[in-house]
């Protein structure tokens, strides 16, 4: 792999101590160690996730870079994420591609990925250390519902399960389109549903407070659908026929909710103050989502559905096993409560976003813990079935350990992992970065014509101090530039005019 030639013997050497954590994990678990095996099972996950970002050397396409850029000029204010940090030329606020100030999406996550960077370091594994982190520490969440609705073992094989997936574990390390924003959706609304069941269980009142504050995170970033505890503890309120005016049953709910709201509701008077424009025009795109597919991202009905394939492993079957799965689930959890707070999100998720006009494959993934809950109680019945007749007890654990096994590689599906049909076109960026960087020192250029394999002007912002723009500028774009103090850099195409050929005051990049 030519790729990782630099760091092939450390990036594998994570993978190995990946490989032995996991497998470790298993094995405590079938010993009855639980503790240790998920405190194992989180580290293998964390190292998975490492290992994955870094044979990935470059910011991703959709959405990663953006998001990237907008977290880096977000370390000097958290107050103001900002696309272009210094426009030097007019923008239109609406093109989120290429504005300013940049309001597209939720701050709660570029703050993270602002802070990451601080503390690491502007790089790649900078942007995915807190995605990185909320995916090991996901398994956690998953494994404890699990148990509290049935048993360690299906919180465990849901755990397991969700550790090694391949979508979620991919979007943590920017593959994905939404990456790092649907990252740590995920994580604060399985929060949310954790303290959930960790409250229904205990019965304290703190775990009110956590319900509160994760949601309200969650919308802190990506917006309202983060309210989705509210919707599942609301209909367990209807089932067990507590939801009458009777305010005194009703105190914990609204005390979280009054915690939600104070969570999100400052950034978002913050904004609408400050830069009305951006805010004004985000929020209607938010409701456009509703009734019009925005930028081309549209579907049938059945959209979501024939997303899982992508979301939980090819075959024409994954819908119908993801099913059976559910309905086993149903049948396994006894308690109303805990099996409305599991399946009811499912229905509730997948019916909202199919009659949504937007469709994008990973609006859905929001449910993944409750599926993959699904997925490890179908697991636990085949188990049972084949040890029903195995009477040696270390013969069944060896039988429980190969099933987790085979489940795990393909849940994992490495080939897909390591055949990113994009790396080539991306490393190859990189290098003419490296290049321009190189070439154009600290001198204060605005760099044009920068398209490389795809938006270029984003990753050329990230990597380097310089103001990119993937268009060639008008003779009137150049004069407003010169004014301003800068010096211009065109990288090389054949459709470059003479005006800026013949100019001697434009540095022309070449492309080899």
């Amino acid at each position: 792999m030519p790729f990782l030639e630099p760091l092939f013997f450390y990036v594998f050497f994570i993978l190995f101590l990946c490989l032995v954590f996991t497998i470790s994990s298993v094995v405590e678990f079938l010993r009855g160690n639980e503790k240790i095996s998920v405190a194992f099972l989180f580290t293998g996950t964390l190292l998975l996730g490492i290992h994955v970002s870094l044979i990935n050397p470059y910011l991703n396409l959709w959405d990663e870079q953006f998001n990237a850029l907008v977290a880096k000029n977000t370390m000097n204010n958290f107050f103001k994420p900002m696309l272009y940090a210094n426009p030097v030329l007019d923008y239109d606020y609406k093109d989120w591609a290429h504005n300013a100030v940049w309001l597209h999406k939720q701050p709660l996550f570029l703050w993270q990925m602002a802070i990451s960077m601080k503390l690491f370091g502007v790089n790649e594994l900078g942007v995915r250390l807190p995605s990185i982190v909320m995916h090991a520490l996901m398994p956690l969440f998953i494994y404890r519902i699990g148990k509290i609705s049935f048993n360690p073992a299906l919180g465990y094989y849901g755990a397991l399960f969700f550790a090694v997936a391949n979508y979620p574990l991919q979007l943590a390390v920017g593959i994905y389109g939404t990456d790092h924003n649907d990252t740590a959706f995920l994580f604060y609304i399985t929060a949310s549903f954790w303290a959930w069941f960790e409250y229904q269980q205990s019965k304290k009142r703190y775990w009110i407070v956590l319900i509160g504050i994760f949601s309200g995170c969650a919308v802190l970033v990506k917006w309202l659908v983060g309210l989705l505890i509210y919707s599942a503890w609301g209909l367990v309120k209807i089932v067990k026929k507590e939801f009458v005016f009777n305010l005194q049953l009703h105190v914990d709910f609204i005390l979280s909710v009054c915690i939600t709201f104070l969570v999100f509701l400052p950034w978002q008077f913050y904004v609408l103050f400050q830069y009305p424009l951006e805010a004004h025009y985000e929020y209607a795109m938010n409701t456009k989502h509703l009734f019009e597919p925005v930028e081309n991202h549209s579907g049938s009905i059945w959209f979501h559905i024939d997303a899982l394939k992508l979301l939980y492993g090819s075959g024409d079957l994954i819908p119908f096993i993801l099913l059976a799965g559910l309905i086993s689930l149903g049948l396994r959890v006894q308690n109303i409560a805990y099996r409305v707070a599991l399946l009811a999100p499912i229905v509730i998720v997948y019916l909202f976003f199919s009659l949504v006009s937007t469709k994008i494959e990973s609006f859905c993934l929001i449910v993944t813990p409750f599926v993959l809950l699904g997925l490890a109680s179908l697991t636990c019945h085949i188990i049972d079935f084949l040890c029903l007749k195995i009477r040696l007890d270390y013969i069944k654990k060896i039988l429980i350990f190969l099933s987790l096994m085979v489940a795990c590689f393909f849940l994992v599906n490495l080939p897909d992992i390591y055949s990113n049909a994009y790396r080539p076109h991306r490393m190859r960026d990189m290098e003419l970065i490296k290049k321009i960087q190189g070439q154009l020192r600290d001198d204060p250029y605005v760099i044009f014509n920068a398209e490389l394999s795809g938006n270029g002007h984003i990753p050329i912002m990230f990597y380097t101090p310089y103001n990119a723009y993937d268009f060639i500028p008008s003779q009137e774009q150049l004069n407003t530039i010169y004014d301003k103090g800068f010096k211009v850099a065109v990288i090389h195409s054949s459709t470059l005019p003479e005006y800026i050929k013949n100019s001697s005051d434009i540095y022309i990049i070449d492309r080899n």
